[in-house]
């Protein structure tokens, strides 16, 4: 996040955090990254059914 602060970037975004990836979700959350928002169904598992996924940014 400091070598994209450098490099003159605003925002960072990450888009695919499945919303069962709990640790995922903390990590980002401990890194100061926002929820934007749920994406329902956005994301199809192995089985072939579909989860919610949670886009985040945080910005520098």
């Amino acid at each position: 996040m400091s070598k994209a602060k450098e490099l003159g970037f605003g925002i960072l975004q990450f888009n695919a955090v499945v919303k069962s990836n709990t640790a995922a979700l903390h990590l980002y959350q401990k890194l100061g990254f926002q929820q934007l928002g749920v994406i329902p169904g956005g994301f199809r598992l192995k089985d072939g059914t579909f989860e919610d996924i949670i886009p985040h940014y945080h910005l520098l």
